[in-house]
């Protein structure tokens, strides 16, 4: 009974972010300075193509670069020494711009067609210590939720209902299982759901041919006139708006002669973000297909490829701000990270869900009309066009169809 009062008490405290109590174990949290939002464009931009490209295995894939920051940016906050250095070269920032950045724009998505939400669960048996100051950074600049708890199997079931509920039902079983090893889960939901701003009618939606690398496929291409289109070195591609404005489909062909993977390989977040800054506002023929994919992805060796390998090992990582355990030293385990989507004639339902497991060791009239008809392997972003971050970034190869 005690235990279930406590984690009672502390979700109540930070159900909502920023908020604070007289009484309780993060009585007084606030809500932290921010940075600037659009610092986290730079971030999320390089961040999107090192780690996609670190984990992608060819066919259909999706991955959410900010979940997975967010629930990163977490692990960070309690990191310390080599561990700390590693992780803040792998995201190309330090921890405390960083932190100040995810808090802004985290901030400035609220009440937007993109929602997020952050959790946290600790051990709650007397073998971990949570050390204070972590959770309440955490509660401050992700508006974290925090609950202490039993770490038995009906643990998962639980993560993974918050998950379900803070993306409409679009991400579910995150979690197989709970590590008989585990002391604490860090947990970001995004979810993304919003019509076009122009929807495709009946006419505009027709059979056509998608050329997959395996062969020609059947699919449903909705056809429509476009005034972004984007260019850069070995791609063309556009950008279709969502109502409301800020946000907005991006699809990016490879040329002709080129290729999915050519493409993949040379992208870099640099030239991502060229692309959208360089964006010509004139008219595109295009034709997209509906298509829908859920990737789910275990992302430990991607992150080790880009630097972040003490953070895994059980005899180097220093987790010394997050808390002291009585069993051993504590390290990430696993980065659980699913997504789903679903693109169709009247808009697009996205989500994503990333789990940080930490162990204990044992129309426009112009004269030139563009074209872009993603009739082939393409990739594709939801960009938040206000400060282009891309929240989504993923591949079509035709799987979906």
């Amino acid at each position: 009974m005690k235990k279930f009062a406590l984690f009672l008490a502390i979700a109540l405290l930070l159900t909502l972010p920023g908020c604070g109590s007289e009484t309780g174990l993060l009585a007084g949290v606030t809500a932290s300075e921010r940075g600037e939002a659009a610092d986290a464009a730079e971030l999320a931009a390089d961040f999107t193509m090192e780690l996609f490209n670190a984990a992608y295995e060819g066919g259909d894939a999706l991955i959410s670069p900010v979940s997975v920051l967010a629930a990163l940016a977490m692990a960070e906050a309690g990191a310390e020494g080599e561990t700390l250095s590693q992780m803040e070269e792998a995201f190309g920032v330090d921890a405390e711009t960083m932190r100040l950045a995810l808090s802004a724009y985290m901030s400035s998505v609220a009440g937007t067609e993109a929602k997020t939400a952050n959790a946290i669960w600790f051990r709650d048996d007397g073998s971990f210590a949570p050390n204070e100051d972590f959770l309440a950074d955490c509660a401050s600049f992700a508006g974290a939720e925090v609950f202490a708890d039993e770490f038995t199997g009906a643990l998962a079931g639980r993560i993974n209902g918050w998950i379900s509920e803070h993306t409409d039902g679009m991400v579910k079983d995150v979690l197989d299982e709970i590590d008989p090893d585990a002391v604490m889960y860090l947990v970001n939901a995004l979810a993304f759901e919003a019509d076009w701003a122009a929807q495709y009618s009946e006419q505009q939606i027709r059979p056509g041919a998608f050329h997959a690398e395996g062969g020609e496929l059947e699919a449903e291409l909705m056809y429509s006139e476009e005034n972004v289109y984007l260019e850069g070195e070995g791609f063309t591609g556009f950008m279709k708006p969502y109502k409301g404005g800020r946000y907005a489909f991006a699809a990016l062909l490879p040329d002709e002669d080129g290729s999915l993977e050519a493409m993949l390989g040379s992208l870099t977040g640099e030239k991502l973000a060229a692309a959208l800054e360089g964006a010509e506002h004139t008219a595109v023929e295009t034709a997209t297909p509906k298509f829908a994919c859920e990737s789910s992805f275990e992302l430990s060796d991607a992150l080790k490829a880009l630097g972040m390998t003490d953070a895994f090992d059980g005899a180097l990582a220093d987790f010394g701000g997050m808390g002291e355990s009585a069993q051993g030293n504590v390290f990430i385990n696993r980065v659980l990270h699913k997504t789903f989507i679903e693109a169709d004639g009247l808009g697009t339902r996205a989500g994503a869900a990333t789990v940080v497991e930490m162990n204990e060791e044992s129309a426009m009239i112009v004269e030139d009309v563009k074209r872009v008809f993603l009739d082939r392997p393409f990739a594709y972003m939801i960009v938040d066009t206000q400060y282009n971050v891309p929240l989504f970034f993923g591949v079509v190869t035709g799987e979906g169809f």
